[in-house]
């Protein structure tokens, strides 16, 4: 079996009768002829994740940003890995060198906010979410975090503000009524009218 389609399909069927081993040397297998292929990377590392194995994720992750410099998924993926295991610098540095690659990337600015705001910087977590919210407007959670960094920062009329946004953006958010009581009670310490 040397046709990647192959090989993948292989994977998926080893992934649903629980062979995690098959499962692990096809991917490796269509990896290894493309690293580049993100939907087998992805799976791969999913498939490390849901068997606690996060190493072997990074591993993978830190290989194939190796062999294919110029792609910063990959490092975004890593940086997630390391926020996950505590390590908010280690995401920094990670998130950095994807921004360089892709300035703009909606998805490390906020992962950028989330390390920033795991080292209680939060006034430079909240410039991280305005700029991904710049690219991604619609990303409830840059909205409901950016709340919190404001929240954090002493800025409540921007807390507020920041999530009136999250509640347009998620309409069926099931802490609707929680969100709104802050934002009523930060309105009312701040002298501010209600959104």
């Amino acid at each position: 079996m040397t046709d990647p389609a192959e090989l993948f399909n292989a994977a998926l069927t080893a992934i649903e009768a629980g062979d995690e081993a098959t499962a692990s040397d096809r991917l490796r297998q269509v990896i290894a002829r493309n690293p580049a292929d993100t939907e087998a990377v992805a799976l791969l590392c999913e498939l490390y994740l849901d068997h606690e194995r996060p190493e072997a994720a990074e591993e993978v992750l830190k290989t194939v940003a190796a062999a294919v410099p110029g792609e910063p998924t990959y490092l975004v993926r890593r940086a997630e890995l390391r926020l996950a295991a505590g390590d908010p610098r280690g995401a920094a540095v990670l998130l950095t060198a994807a921004l360089k690659l892709q300035p703009g990337h909606w998805e490390a600015l906020y992962l950028l906010g989330d390390a920033f705001c795991d080292v209680a910087a939060f006034p430079e977590a909240a410039r991280a979410y305005r700029l991904s919210l710049e690219s991604n407007p619609f990303s409830h959670e840059a909205w409901y975090n950016l709340g919190v960094a404001l929240a954090e920062a002493g800025d409540d009329d921007g807390a507020a503000e920041a999530w009136e946004a999250y509640l347009r953006v998620r309409r069926d958010a099931p802490d609707r009524a929680e969100v709104e009581a802050e934002i009523t009670r930060l309105r009312a310490a701040s002298g501010g009218a209600p959104g």
